[in-house]
Parts: structure tokens; C-alpha cells; sequence
């Protein structure tokens, strides 16, 4: 174009473009010099977009030419066409208004910048900057498109303005930056902002930002590659943040940040591998945080953090695996299920203080779940819902240690199959529900006789110790707990612990117990012949009642029989009469004596003798059974 059909403007950028001199339209007042009110700014300030690519894509035969656009508060009018342009020159736009979306598709360029610009969106796709793209402070109404792009410095957005409420208002599909990505200082995108298979070489620096899109997704950030870290510590986010099947090489942080998507997913990270660690530490998240089958190397923390999706799955990370330290401590709230199935812990998981409410449901569901070492829910650790823990695996200890646990009406606590090295259950009060041990495998259980469940199922349940260490009188009280009554097992293992640690008389009782208990449950007539042989010998387990019981039957006998002699069946061939051995030869059904067959008492002698007979028969049944019972369970 003629250099005489150019403005003034237009031919200040001819004149300083081969000599990248800066050409500055600003007036030097802050209000008047804002993009917004360009549409007030005369012909001084305007420069045409076909003028100026024209300009740019000539050539520059100066030998001492080091070309290069440094344009400041101009009017940029029609449509910057550059696209498949080669610009070996850097190019910046400071403050100035475009009336139309530049387009750069497939351009290539040394640098490029629109810091402090009004843009009605930007056309970059497939673009090469082999330097900084800036957008610093930019305010951009439209989509900002920049899929395949490949940046070998760093993409800035500090402070930026990105408004694209009905779509995409950031997209960087497969976006490739060899730098950082920085969005902070004040950044706000309403609409989504896309990182999606993004590689980002160094870090994502999102703190504070700003990002709305209700309803929908705020950050899809899927599939990104992320070398140093992705931080977005305080940052607003209303819509859902998505990270699923992001591979972070260092820390992913949403520390103190703020998530809301009511009803939905707040946090989706399915899939994540964030190899130093994912940090929510006082994250406010409105819906559901999901970290199912993520790999998280180091630490996943949930200090303080409140998530809340009532009546739903507010945490689902089912298969996670934490290889290191779960932090869910230090004030964690959850409304809903927190949900950790087959997940897997390498060090701790600390529980300490948090809160799980969810009334007629799970507030934590962790079958499956394996901890290399402690699991503390204890000290202070409350939950209002079901706790489940089926075939889950401590590597040394469970602890509920001044722990309220509340699920009345419920399973409060269901351990079916646990395996643990010990286990801590001195809650701050009974546990309001019932607790089931079925089947656990546990070597040290730690109670405290003050806050006993009220119902504790525990058929099956193996342990190596108790702590502490009560006498059986007291510590029957503890399997009476047991809603589904006499469970022989128990009983068993109760007494095989007190004989382990020599309390053989202890060990007796609780087998004692267990029969009685067993007694209430059987037929009128077997427990008639269970109370015989309760009387009589204690089940096998009081063996001196049986010579007692013999004594007493022998006394009155040699008494009897000695007052008011029987006579003789044969006169002259019957052997003397002695009334002790006469007792004894009623009283042993075995041993013959010749007494009782060379005498015929009479009257109530008589019915002395049968009743010794008798008493003779049942004693020495009883006896047999009792001591082969007893014989059996030693």
C-alpha cells in the first residue's frame, strides 16, 4: 500500500517496524487510555488491520534492520488476517482495542504478546511461538483458540479477563508450552477453560483464579501433562475442575481453594497420577470430590477441608493408591459417603478430628481398604452413619480411641474380616449401633469395660490378647453383648486366651458360662439335663462337686442303713453287713461289693436304696459327659 493512502498512525508503525521501535498512541490518562472506551478514540489512534499486515509481512531489506511491532494503545480495525504467517520478528500489543478476533492460525512467530488488550477473542491455533505468549491483563469477550499451539516459553494469563459464558472461553487442546502457564494475579475465565492432553513443561500456576462456568465444567484439564507442578491454591472455581487421567509430575495443590458444583461433580480426577502428592488441604468443595483409581505419590491431604454432597458420595476414591501418607485430619468435614474400597495406603491414614455425617447411610465405606501402617480414627474422630471396614488390612494399628460413632438402629461399625495387629476400641462413649467383628483376625483388642458396645456381634473373631486383662467374671458381660446369643466360638477363644496367659480357672469359668448360656436356648428337657449336670458337676468343668455330691449321699446312706438294718436275702448265707460298703455298692453302678444283692431293705429304706441307685446312675453319667466335654475343648 502507498505510503501516502496511510495515517499518521499507520505510518508511525511503518516507520518504526524495521527498527522495532516502540510507537506509543496512549494519551498518558489512565481512563482515557482503557480499551473499553476505544470506540471514543479518533483517527490518530487507529491503525487498519489490513494496513498493518501488510506492514508486517514485508520485507525488510535494511542491513541493519532488527525488525519488530511494539504497538501501545491503537485502535486495530477489521480483521488481523496472519494466518500461516512467518514472523521471525516479535510482535506486542500493549493496551490497544481489536474490533475483530486476530487470526494466527498456523502462524509462526518469534514473540507475541497482547498484555493490557481488548480482544473480542483470538484465532491461534496450531501456532508457534518460539517464545512467551502474553495475555497479561488482556480482556478477551470472545473464545481464545489456541488447540495443537507449541510455545517454547511461557503462556502468561496473569490478570487476564476471559469471558466466554455460553462455551469454551480458553482452549488449549494439546496445547504444548516448554515454560510455565500462569494464570494469577487476579485471573477470572468465565466460561471453560480447556487444558485437555496439554504438556505444560514446567509448572501451572493457577492461584487465585478466578473460574466460572455454573453448571458446567470450570477447568477441564483432562489427560494434561504437567512437569513441576500444577498449583491452584485459592482458587474459585463454580463448575466442575477436572484433572482425570492428568499426570502431574510434582505436586498437585488445591489448598484452600473453593469448588462449587451442587449436585455434580466439584472435583473429577479419575485416574490422576500426581507423583508428589495431591494436597486439598482446606478445600471447600459443594459436590462430589472424585479420586477414584488416582495414584498419589507421597502425601493425599485433606486437612480441614469441608466437602459436602448430602444424601450422596461426597469422596469416591475407590482404588486410590496413596504411596504414602493419607492426611485427613485437623478439622476434615463430609456431608455424604466417603468411600475408599480396595484402596491401598503404603504409610499412615490419619483420621484424627475429622467429622463424617451421613444419617441412614455409610459415612465411610473402606472394604478392602489396605494401610501399611496406622489407621487412626480416633481422637476426636466422630461419625453419624455407618462405618465399614469388611476385609480391610492394617499393617500395625485401628484405632477408635475417643471416637464417637453413631448409627442407631444400624451397624455402626461392621469389621467383618479385618486383619490388624491391634486394635484400639475405648471410644468416647458406647457406640450407638452394633459393632461387628465377625471373623477378624485381630492380636492385641484394647477396650474399655466404661464404653462397651451395647451390641457386638463376634462370631468368628480371633484375637491374641485383650488389654485389659479382666478376670472371666467381668469379661463374660462382654460376649453377652452378642445379639445372636450363645456362639460357642467365642466363648472358646475367650478361654484359650486365658489359658495361653495361665488362667486355667478363668479359662474353666468362660467354658461354664458358655454352656449355661447355651442352656437357655435348648428344649424343657435339655435343659433339664443341662441344669443336672450344671448341679452336679458344672458341666465337667467343677469336677469337685462330683465327690461332693458322692460324700453327701454316702453319709446319709451309712447312716440310714447303719440305724435301721436291711435284712438278709438268704439268713446264714449272707456276708456281714457293713452299711458304708452297702452305700457304696448301691451308689457305683460299676462295682459289685456283694452287698446289695445279700440284702432286701424294707419300707422307706427301700426307697432309699433305689434313690441311691438312681443317683449312682445320673452321677456317673454326668460325670462322663462333663469330663469328656472338658477332655475335648483342652
Amino acid at each position: 500500500m502507498p505510503i501516502a493512502d496511510l495515517n499518521d498512525a499507520e505510518r508511525a508503525v511503518a516507520a518504526a517496524l524495521a527498527h522495532g521501535r516502540e510507537v506509543d498512541l496512549r494519551a498518558g490518562d489512565p481512563a482515557a487510555d482503557d480499551p473499553a472506551t476505544a470506540a471514543s478514540w479518533g483517527p490518530e489512534r487507529t491503525v487498519r488491520a489490513e494496513v498493518l499486515a501488510g506492514l508486517l509481512l514485508g520485507g525488510f531489506d535494511e542491513p541493519a534492520a532488527k525488525p519488530g511491532l511494539t504497538l501501545a494503545g491503537a485502535r486495530i480495525t477489521g480483521v488481523l488476517h496472519l494466518a500461516f504467517a512467518e514472523l521471525a520478528f516479535p510482535i506486542t500489543f500493549q493496551g490497544c482495542a481489536f474490533d475483530h478476533s486476530p487470526d494466527l492460525y498456523q502462524a509462526r512467530t518469534r514473540f507475541l504478546s497482547f498484555s493490557g488488550s481488548l480482544l473480542p477473542g483470538l484465532i491461534a491455533s496450531n501456532v508457534q511461538v518460539e517464545g512467551n505468549l502474553r495475555l497479561a491483563g488482556s480482556r478477551v469477550t470472545g473464545e481464545v483458540r489456541l488447540p495443537g499451539g507449541r510455545i517454547s516459553g511461557n503462556l502468561v494469563l496473569n490478570g487476564a479477563r476471559l469471558s466466554h459464558p455460553s462455551g469454551t472461553a480458553f482452549n488449549g487442546e494439546h496445547l504444548d508450552v516448554a515454560g510455565h502457564l500462569r494464570a494469577q494475579d487476579g485471573f477470572a475465565c468465565d466460561g471453560t477453560l480447556v487444558l485437555s492432553s496439554a504438556r505444560i513443561g514446567g509448572a501451572v500456576e493457577l492461584d487465585r483464579a478466578r473460574l466460572n462456568t455454573p453448571g458446567g465444567t470450570a477447568l477441564e484439564a483432562s489427560n494434561v501433562i504437567v512437569q513441576v507442578g500444577l498449583f491452584a491454591r485459592k482458587m474459585e472455581a463454580d463448575g466442575e475442575v477436572s484433572v482425570r487421567f492428568a499426570r502431574v509430575t510434582g505436586p498437585l495443590t488445591l489448598r484452600g481453594s473453593r469448588i462449587r458444583r451442587p449436585g455434580g461433580l466439584a472435583l473429577r480426577a479419575t485416574g490422576l497420577n500426581a507423583e508428589a502428592g495431591l494436597f486439598l488441604a482446606n478445600l471447600r468443595a459443594d459436590g462430589q470430590v472424585r479420586l477414584n483409581r488416582a495414584v498419589i505419590g507421597g502425601t493425599l491431604g485433606l486437612e480441614g477441608a469441608r466437602l459436602s454432597a448430602p444424601g450422596g458420595v461426597v469422596l469416591a476414591a475407590d482404588g486410590v493408591t496413596v504411596n504414602g501418607s493419607l492426611l485427613a485430619w485437623q478439622g476434615l468435614r463430609t456431608e455424604g459417603e466417603v468411600t475408599l474400597l480396595d484402596a491401598t495406603v503404603t504409610g499412615p491414614a490419619h483420621f484424627e478430628g475429622a467429622t463424617m455425617v451421613n444419617p441412614g447411610g455409610p459415612a465411610l465405606s473402606a472394604n478392602g481398604l489396605s494401610v501399611g501402617k496406622v489407621l487412626n480414627l480416633c481422637e476426636g474422630f466422630s461419625a453419624r452413619g455407618r462405618i465399614r471396614l469388611t476385609s480391610a488390612q492394617v499393617g500395625s494399628r485401628l484405632c477408635f480411641d475417643d471416637a464417637t460413632l453413631e448409627a442407631p438402629g444400624e451397624v455402626a461399625l461392621k469389621c467383618w474380616r479385618l486383619t490388624a495387629p491391634e486394635l484400639a476400641l475405648r471410644t468416647a462413649a458406647p457406640v450407638e449401633g452394633v459393632v461387628e467383628l465377625r471373623y477378624a483376625r485381630i492380636g492385641v483388642l484394647r477396650d474399655d469395660p466404661a464404653g462397651w458396645p451395647r451390641s457386638m456381634r463376634m462370631d468368628g473373631l480371633s484375637y491374641e490378647v485383650l488389654d485389659p486383662m479382666l478376670p472371666a467374671a467381668r469379661r463374660l458381660r462382654w460376649l453377652r453383648t452378642d445379639p445372636d446369643g450363645y456362639l460357642p466360638g467365642a466363648y472358646e477363644q475367650l478361654a484359650a486366651m486365658y489359658r495361653r496367659l495361665g488362667g486355667d480357672a478363668d479359662a474353666r469359668e468362660t467354658l461354664l458360662a458358655g454352656q449355661r448360656r447355651r442352656r437357655a436356648g435348648l428344649p424343657w428337657y435339655a435343659r433339664f439335663w443341662g441344669h443336672l449336670q450344671d448341679t452336679t458337676v458344672g458341666y465337667g468343668f467343677r469336677p469337685l462337686r462330683a465327690a461332693g455330691w458322692l460324700l453327701a449321699l454316702l453319709a446319709a446312706g451309712t447312716v440310714v442303713f447303719g440305724l435301721d438294718r436291711p435284712p438278709p436275702l438268704k439268713p446264714g448265707e449272707a456276708p456281714p453287713f457293713h452299711p458304708l460298703v452297702y452305700t457304696l455298692d448301691l451308689l457305683l453302678p460299676i462295682i459289685d461289693f456283694g452287698q446289695e444283692k445279700a440284702y432286701n431293705p424294707q419300707g422307706g429304706a427301700q426307697w432309699l436304696a433305689w434313690g441311691l441307685i438312681v443317683a449312682g446312675w445320673v452321677l456317673a453319667t454326668t460325670i462322663a459327659t462333663g469330663l469328656t466335654r472338658s477332655l475335648r475343648r483342652t
